[in-house]
């Protein structure tokens, strides 16, 4: 978990920075319209991290504001807003998973929901990749380990040469699992029933990677030799 959270959060400053550097130069050049727009599109998807902490934060006094909604309520601004929110990522991945595995493909659809709470789990780390793209602030270029593992059940002795610090951050996501597992209580006393799914996925999400983040610190710090590995501190660059 760690290091795939390392990775993710090097793509997701990696894009902003690309984004930040040729995106004027794009907008100003001849290219088609559609051309730029996708460019924009894919260059500045990852801001929707920062905008995720702004949902998150919002949920819980939405609801209490809009306890008064029945279902009419529900069916009339709740389910278009939880469609336009996620069918766009849903379908995204499973016509990937068509175009992949065509006789297979409607097997992934059990794993959606599991992979869309994983997305979620990735907010608070990738938020802090986007903002510190954002400030220009420069960090050391995190490695992804590589350990060459090969069978199933098999270790690798180069393993706790990457050994990462926990940080706060897994601690932030478990708070942030925490307020929604409230939310969920407060949805279900309300009898908002039709927003509990919705919610669950930040439960799951916010859960899982810091749990596993906070398991896999306290397991490889009891396994340690204290030969920690150090990365040298080069500036992220494009």
């Amino acid at each position: 978990m760690t290091a795939f959270k390392t990775q993710q959060a090097r793509w997701a400053k990696g894009l902003i920075q690309t984004g930040k550097k040729i995106l004027p130069s794009v907008m100003r050049s001849n290219a088609p319209f559609h051309t730029k727009l996708e460019a924009w599109y894919h260059l500045t998807a990852n801001i929707s991290y920062p905008l995720m902490i702004v949902l998150s934060t919002l949920l819980m006094p939405a609801m209490i504001i809009r306890s008064w909604q029945g279902p009419l309520q529900m069916l009339l601004i709740d389910l278009p807003l939880f469609m336009a929110s996620t069918m766009s990522v849903s379908s995204f991945y499973l016509v990937s998973q068509k175009e992949l595995f065509p006789k297979t493909w409607y097997k992934t659809f059990l794993y959606v929901p599991f992979l869309m709470a994983l997305g979620i789990g990735l907010t608070i780390t990738n938020t802090k990749a986007v903002l510190e793209a954002l400030v220009g602030h420069k960090s050391a270029f995190a490695r992804t380990p590589k350990y060459r593992v090969q069978n199933k059940g098999e270790t690798s002795a180069a393993k706790r040469k990457y050994r990462k610090r926990l940080g706060i951050i897994p601690w932030i996501e478990l708070l942030i699992g925490c307020y929604f597992a409230w939310t969920v209580w407060y949805a279900i006393t309300t009898q908002n029933f039709f927003t509990v799914p919705f919610l669950l996925l930040f439960v799951l999400g916010y859960w899982y990677t810091a749990l596993l983040s906070i398991f896999q610190g306290l397991f490889e710090r009891r396994g340690s030799t204290g030969d920690e590995f150090h990365e040298k501190p080069y500036p992220v660059g494009i």
